[in-house]
């Protein structure tokens, strides 16, 4: 009996000590959800075609699920990405970093709103400009070290590592391959001067 006592003992010291290993591993899970909300308008004509923008801000919710109590910083970074009309390649509208902790207080969640993104194209005689696409988020901590990621597409993972080095100078393909890099934003001043839009750019 003694023995059998002594064996379940030992047993569940074991399985003490794998579940600390197991949490040292992996600290800490989350669940991301991201809500897009876009406009369309027209905003004039000219001789060469119709000039359009549409509006993007998203929103990003992420919580702790379940697991240990997890006070150390974390950083969530926000790539908005678009298609360009003119090359059908994707490139960065616009990036958001943000600092923040995830506290019993508040429940384990953290929410931001990115700013409002304008990105302008053309239809008729001239196709320029380009459109919203889809997004990465990568929640990384202290160190830069990737938590999880999510997108509302698939992207290979040596392309999230060129998005987060290249930062807006990234250009890559429908799949997730990077094929360049490009100076100054992707989307800027994609109208023609032709047609006054009041000088909206990323």
């Amino acid at each position: 009996m003694r023995n059998t006592v002594k064996g379940l003992l030992s047993m569940a010291i074991i399985g003490c000590v794998l579940a600390t290993s197991v949490r040292a591993d992996f600290p800490l899970r989350v669940d991301i959800d991201v809500r897009t909300k876009r406009t369309k308008k027209s905003i004039g004509a000219g001789s060469s075609g119709e000039a359009k923008v549409e509006q993007i801000a998203l929103t990003v919710k992420i919580r702790k699920a379940g697991g240990q109590p997890y006070t150390k910083p974390l950083t969530a970074e926000l790539y908005v990405i678009g298609r360009q009309i003119q090359t059908g390649y994707y490139g960065i509208i616009g990036i958001v970093k943000k600092e923040f902790t995830l506290t019993q207080d508040k429940d384990n969640t953290y929410e931001f709103t990115s700013p409002m993104y304008l990105v302008g194209k053309t239809s008729g005689n001239i196709n320029v400009g380009g459109k919203y696409e889809t997004y990465l988020i990568v929640i990384a901590d202290e160190n830069g070290e990737i938590i999880d990621t999510r997108s509302g597409r698939v992207i290979r993972e040596k392309g999230i590592d060129f998005i987060r080095e290249l930062g807006p100078k990234t250009l890559f393909d429908r799949d997730g391959n990077v094929v360049g890099s490009i100076e100054g934003s992707a989307f800027k001043k994609a109208i023609p001067a032709a047609v006054s839009v009041g000088g909206f750019g990323d």
